[in-house]
């Protein structure tokens, strides 16, 4: 009887041994794609970054290069898109406060570019956020 526990225990690590190396290989190649665009970004492409920032951060992987990504977007031309990427940026970091902060200023943007726009997608993340406090 021991033996069966002690194979079905094995059996269980080595299951969660391989469906983690399988999501750390998934965000290798997530990881990979975002540098690749970045790398073949024009100066002045603020979509790029953003964009691949976004990847990562989704993903939650490599997050020093997602936050130097974003803020460079941002550097280059400051957007609703970019800004509300920099919220899930410190939600996925638990800095909320500053993601709220980022949402505002996204949703403001929004407002900036066309005052009939709907914003209730980043209402909603605020909303959820003052939740979380």
């Amino acid at each position: 009887m021991d033996k069966i526990k002690n194979l079905s225990t094995l059996a269980l690590a080595l299951f969660i041994s391989m469906a983690s190396m399988t999501a750390e290989a998934k965000n290798d190649k997530t990881v990979a794609k975002a540098r690749i665009a970045v790398e073949n970004a024009s100066p002045d492409d603020w979509k790029t970054y953003a964009k691949s920032a976004q990847m990562l951060i989704r993903k939650k992987s490599s997050m020093t290069e997602a936050k130097l990504w974003i803020e460079k977007s941002i550097s280059i031309r400051e957007t609703a898109l970019n800004l509300e990427i920099f919220g899930d940026y410190y939600v996925v970091n638990n800095v909320p406060k500053k993601a709220s902060e980022y949402y505002i200023k996204s949703m403001t943007k929004m407002r900036e570019e066309n005052p009939g726009c709907n914003v209730s997608e980043i209402q909603a993340k605020v909303v959820a956020l003052s939740k979380m406090k």
